[in-house]
């Protein structure tokens, strides 16, 4: 509590105090939850972190590549409300995340880690959005908004986004471990990034693969 609050004052003891926690968690005064929502947003888009240690902001965490860049991000989205569409909108019109990813020897030579955003960080799509993508070209993708959770894959899958796919926290889906989602155990700060053999047969075999094909073809023949 030192960290929200130096003078540690106490809350009220007539409730729980969670309610005053929160509210010393978002305080416009206390500027490291906004600058740790900004930095794992702008990871998500730009394929890698301005803190490479998403959930170490103290002493043993990494510097910041851009420390004004971090601040003045946080600052304007409290001041916006804390609206994530705006941080987004901000971050994917700026110049820096418009670049390609094309391949430059002379940058190459004086940042091979690209830490100054010379350009794009090339990223393969993950399994939701592949998911969601192959459901989209086939025609076969459901955009309404809503309701229960349903089962990704299988006999009776359903045609949702994927964000709306059923996750057992006991039993992961061996797909989605195939292609290195996270364990909904605990927390992480981050995905990795494996090519293995299990993603290739996935493509090549899936049931669910092989029916939005089908749905391309059927498309295309109209």
């Amino acid at each position: 509590m030192q960290l929200l609050d130096p003078e540690q004052k106490r809350f009220n003891d007539k409730d729980s105090g969670r309610l005053e926690l929160a509210e010393r968690i978002v305080d416009p005064s206390n500027p490291l939850t906004a600058r740790v929502f900004v930095n794992r947003v702008w990871g998500m888009l730009m394929g890698s972190y301005l803190v490479d240690t998403p959930s170490d902001f103290g002493l043993q965490g990494a510097e910041p590549s851009h420390p004004e860049l971090l601040d003045y991000l946080a600052n304007d989205f409290v001041k916006n409300g804390w609206s994530t569409r705006h941080l987004v909108k901000i971050i994917v019109s700026s110049e820096t995340y418009l670049q390609r990813s094309n391949h430059r020897d002379d940058m190459a030579a004086i940042d091979p880690e690209n830490r100054f955003y010379w350009r794009a960080n090339r990223r393969r799509l993950e399994i939701e959005e592949l998911r969601d993508s192959l459901l989209l070209i086939s025609g076969n993708l459901d955009t309404r908004m809503h309701g229960r959770a349903g089962d990704l894959w299988g006999d009776d899958y359903t045609k949702r986004r994927s964000i709306y796919g059923f996750i057992n926290r006991f039993n992961q889906d061996p797909t989605l471990r195939n292609f290195d989602f996270p364990s909904p155990m605990q927390t992480q700060e981050s995905r990795t990034d494996s090519i293995v053999a299990p993603q290739a047969l996935f493509v090549m075999n899936s049931p669910f693969v092989v029916e939005q094909a089908q749905g391309v073809v059927d498309f295309l023949q109209l």
